[in-house]
């Protein structure tokens, strides 16, 4: 099977490593250049010399941001790599540099806007302003710019490192397990392709390695998460938060109530999740679904396997029914050479998509190992790069940083999209109840999964406001505690599983905490949207192709009242519950006496 790898080079002027030290150099040596231009002169600027100001800002972020993808991104896909690493490393160093030398500019504006925000209304800074409304939420938790500068250095040789370290063991390390009566010595991204796997017995192996594996590196994983956890606690304390949760509420451009109702809503409904394993079990022919079952295809349905062509045509073909803009973009991705699918050691696990504004386009890393997982990854993810399609040249680059709440909604749209063509296609009763537990396996994982998590996140740092000792076999029962809430006795667990969290890189991320809840969001927001476009056809695509085109312009509030819709009420939220009720009727109408 012949699977793509990306081609980088477009983002450089020259692959030769110094040609791209000496760019992220320059990059240092022009944002000093740029803060010492208004170091001192904010507080006197008027619209125009704001907006003028914002506009440099903007073409320095743009000129050195493809140097900087490039490193991060030749990481990602080989974190083995010594070239790789050295240059991500050049690359954290100068962003660092570069961010310091920005320090007194961000706490200059804040300063600003506090002290005159009809600036903000200014119809000269109209392509702005929302923007400058979330700088001026931010700026009562600026410090001092020395006092910037020593935590970004800091973070720098702290949490930055521990955050690559705990990717790079991960990636690293080998796991032993039977299939098909042979052992075998797997990577984490070959063996996450077995968790899919027809035969149970596999997948129970599969699971047992993550365990004991995770296991055996317990004070790597919890030194790792404790530190991170620990640094966030003091910077919140430090700056004057009113608790862990709010730095992310701001970067999210979302209000405690919203995430309140939405969290109140999932809970209230846990009995969803728990009917879902119980059906699913029955479809297994199980009396209770075991942990590694959560995944699992039905026995019924044959275990194709897709060529990588096949994917391709599967996911151009769904893009264009839905929308000729989608498909063309689609296609460029392929075109262009913006994919890396093949399996390799040492490359980062799971998937994802980063946009290239510069290049209004995107760049997509997978593991593709032809399973029909893979193909709906391989949507999930041209959905993101559809979306930076759009926001890329609708907006300015301060308009591009989308929060994580939005960012998912082109690519759960694109699953969706995905799962209805392959229903539409389906040639039996088995192969439509496959399609429907792989949405709702989505759903309940999204939903219920991503929402536990946030109580485990969140039970982390209330344990160590409370003087407990998060070591690994703490924040294990914590883990489960929290599963415990959402799945009941629904699910049967395997011994060593308690230690699944060490291995979801969203728990180390570096200055993203509460990286979990936005999946709950999203998955719920987008239910909703499905729901519309079933209801208008044709006639909900511009309105959608708008919301994504607004990149970072609106909050989600407010584009979500847009659609008539307010996210504060916990009325909005069930009606992505009602969509999954109706996939899940769906789906117990073809099962009779099954």
């Amino acid at each position: 099977m012949s699977v793509p790898q990306w081609n980088l080079s477009e983002l450089v002027s020259s692959t030769d490593p110094q040609s791209i030290k000496t760019d992220l150099e320059a990059m240092v040596k022009d944002h000093r250049e740029f803060a010492d231009d208004y170091r001192g002169r904010i507080a006197a600027l008027d619209a125009e010399g704001l907006r003028n100001m914002l506009e440099r800002k903007d073409e320095l972020a743009l000129r050195y941001e493809g140097v900087q993808e490039y490193c991060s991104l030749l990481f990602a896909s080989n974190m083995t790599d010594p070239v790789a690493n050295e240059l991500n490393s050049a690359y954290m160093k100068a962003g660092t540099e570069a961010s310091k030398a920005m320090a007194a500019i961000g706490i200059e504006l804040g300063q600003l806007l506090l002290s005159r925000p009809e600036l903000m209304d200014d119809p000269a800074l109209s392509d702005y302003r929302h923007y400058l409304e979330r700088r001026s939420r931010a700026a009562p938790y600026l410090l001092s710019e020395a006092e910037e500068k020593i935590i970004m250095t800091k973070d720098q040789n702290g949490i930055q490192m521990l955050s690559k370290l705990q990717g790079k063991w991960l990636s690293t390390r080998t796991f032993e397990v039977e299939i098909a009566g042979q052992k075998r010595s797997l990577g984490i991204g070959e063996l996450y392709a077995y968790m899919y796997d027809p035969e149970r017995a596999t997948r129970r192996a599969v699971y047992e390695s993550i365990g004991s594996t995770l296991k055996r590196d317990e004070l790597l994983w919890s030194d790792i998460l404790r530190t991170i956890v620990a640094d966030h606690a003091a910077m919140c304390k430090l700056r004057g938060y009113s608790s862990p949760l709010e730095p992310t509420l701001l970067a999210n451009d979302i209000s405690s109530g919203a995430v309140e109702a939405l969290m109140r809503v999932v809970q209230d409904h846990v009995g969803l999740c728990q009917r879902y394993f119980r059906i699913k079990a029955r479809l297994l022919g199980l009396e209770r679904l075991g942990s590694w079952d959560l995944r699992a295809p039905l026995p019924s349905v044959p275990d194709r396997k897709y060529s990588w062509d096949e994917a391709k045509d599967i996911v151009l073909s769904t893009f264009r029914d839905f929308d000729g803009q989608f498909g063309e973009w689609a296609g460029d991705m392929f075109e262009r050479g913006r994919i890396d699918a093949q399996v390799r050691r040492g490359k980062r696990t799971g998937a994802f998509c980063s946009t290239w504004v510069n290049g209004r386009s995107a760049f997509i890393l997978q593991s593709y190992n032809g399973r029909l997982n893979d193909v709906n990854t391989l949507a999930h993810e041209m959905g993101h790069a559809v979306h930076a399609y759009l926001y890329t040249r609708a907006q300015n680059y301060s308009n591009c940083h989308v929060s994580l709440c939005i960012a998912e909604c082109g690519s759960l749209m694109g699953e969706l999209l995905l799962a209805e063509r392959l229903k539409d296609e389906a040639a039996s009763r088995e192969e439509r109840q496959h399609i429907l537990v792989k949405v709702l396996d989505g759903f309940t994982l999204s939903v219920f999964q991503e929402g536990f998590r946030f109580l485990f996140e969140s039970s982390l740092y209330e344990e160590m406001e409370a003087g407990v000792e998060l070591d690994g076999e703490k924040i294990s029962k914590l883990w489960r505690a929290a599963q415990d809430r959402f799945y009941g006795d629904a699910v049967e667990w395997l011994e060593d599983s308690e230690w699944d969290w060490a291995r979801f890189p969203h728990h180390y991320f570096a200055g993203t905490r509460f990286y979990n809840y936005p999946y709950t969001f999203a998955q719920l927001f987008v239910f909703s949207l499905y729901r519309m476009y079933k209801e208008q056809g044709p006639d909900f695509v511009p309105a959608f192709k708008e919301l994504l085109a607004s990149g970072s312009s609106r909050s989600a509030a407010e584009l979500a009242a847009g659609l008539g819709m307010d996210i504060e009420d916990p009325e909005f939220w069930l009606k992505g519950i009602e969509q999954a009720k109706a996939f899940m009727a769906e789906l117990e109408s073809t099962m009779g006496d099954q």
